[in-house]
């Protein structure tokens, strides 16, 4: 296949449609890319992580070794949906408005996508590499960051590049790490019965009400909280716990028999899910409710079919994107700060598949092109100007 410019490949991967959240196939968009890059020099993986969905490796250059030498470019390929009514356009139909290229994922983040592609396609055609240059495409990262967790496991204990670039939207800041995200189920049992009989049962919204209280508390104590990390973070130095959504009834005249909340917690660097999940337990607990925290993560939340004792308390942990930070005197930071233009972009508060990656040895930074506050909103996009900038500088980092 023939080359093409950053902006020519942007159209091809945003006509691409790869909502995770409607678990929309990421195969097809794989396959494109695969022609684009099958070339000689170029090695390639996909790794099937089912319903379609896959993480694709590319690398040019030597192969990696132990001592982690090299360059990683990572990205995801998934968008969240575009469903609201104020596009002005098809969300998957790249246009250009004056400096703006507008569609879903063109700032999140098929911009850096292509631009990475683009550049590893060119260091393949140009040859001499001293040390290897991969690019990693992930599935599933907008709904926790799944595909970088899969391909983790996925990858074991081969050698790999330990300098990472994941190119998230940050205005070409260069970014030092950024909280995690802990999804939590929390399903308190009751006992159904006809409310005109309401003897014969227990109310589980009412059995909800201690917990919610004790999750207050927690929330309003955790504000005050401080780590080595909070300076990174001027706005919320500090962990997020948020109740994001209650259900529970099936009719007014029946007495629930359950109630599920579905909760948040944002993490700093340094802080953990396996250190959470006693406190967030304890802390109901000392509302007077017995509790069951259900081991591991990414667990299904529940349905509602299984069966609840009118007196459990039961914690799932569903998702668990782990918080990051980069230690601030690496030197591969201070190279990416320097030909950034000397910006620090300190930390942000949503997750990245840098958390993720840890295991593998790589050290990130998060840096790429783009405005967060466009994204995830009708007619998002991103500058051109600011792409072909970008790709002059990571150009330089290549080289």
């Amino acid at each position: 296949m023939n080359s093409l410019t950053d902006l020519e490949l942007l159209a091809r991967l945003v006509a691409f449609d790869t909502t995770s959240a409607t678990k929309r196939p990421t195969r097809p968009l794989g396959d494109f890319v695969c022609d684009y890059l099958g070339r000689s020099g170029i090695r390639m993986e996909r790794f099937d992580c089912g319903d379609g969905q896959e993480n694709l490796w590319f690398e040019t250059g030597p192969e990696p070794t132990g001592d982690g030498a090299g360059l990683l470019l990572c990205g995801h390929v998934d968008v969240v949906p575009a469903t609201e009514p104020e596009w002005t356009g098809d969300p998957f139909t790249l246009r250009i408005e004056g400096d703006r290229a507008i569609g879903r994922g063109a700032c999140d983040m098929k911009a850096f996508d292509a631009i990475a592609i683009n550049v590893l396609r060119a260091a393949a055609e140009a040859g001499g590499l001293e040390t290897p240059l991969a690019v990693l495409l992930t599935c599933n990262e907008e709904i926790g960051t799944i595909g970088a967790g899969r391909f983790a496991e996925q990858w074991g204990d081969r050698p790999i590049p330990h300098r990472t670039i994941v190119g998230e939207p940050t205005s070409e800041q260069a970014v030092q790490g950024h909280k995690g995200h802990l999804s939590l189920s929390i399903e308190v049992g009751g006992r159904g019965c006809h409310t005109g009989f309401p003897d014969r049962g227990v109310n589980a919204i009412e059995r909800t009400i201690p917990v919610l209280q004790a999750l207050r508390d927690l929330r309003a104590s955790m504000v005050e909280e401080r780590a080595s990390s909070s300076d990174l973070f001027d706005a919320t130095p500090f962990p997020v716990l948020t109740v994001a959504a209650v259900d529970a009834g099936s009719a007014i005249n029946v007495m629930p028999d359950r109630c599920a909340l579905r909760v948040g917690a944002r993490l700093l660097p340094g802080q953990s899910a396996a250190a959470f999940l006693p406190r967030l337990a304890a802390a109901i607990e000392a509302a007077g409710i017995s509790v069951e925290v259900r081991e591991g993560l990414e667990h299904p939340i529940p349905t509602g079919d299984e069966p609840l004792p009118h007196d459990a308390c039961l914690i799932t942990a569903t998702n668990d994107t782990p918080a990051y930070a980069i230690d601030p005197a690496s030197p591969f930071l201070e190279e990416v700060r320097t030909i950034s233009g000397d910006v620090d972009g300190r930390g942000v508060n949503y997750g990245t598949d840098a958390g993720r990656l840890v295991r593998l040895g790589c050290r990130s930074v998060i840096w790429g092109p783009g405005d967060i506050s466009v994204a995830h909103r009708p007619d998002e996009w991103i500058s051109v100007e600011e792409m072909t900038r970008y790709r002059d500088r990571l150009e330089r980092l290549v080289r």
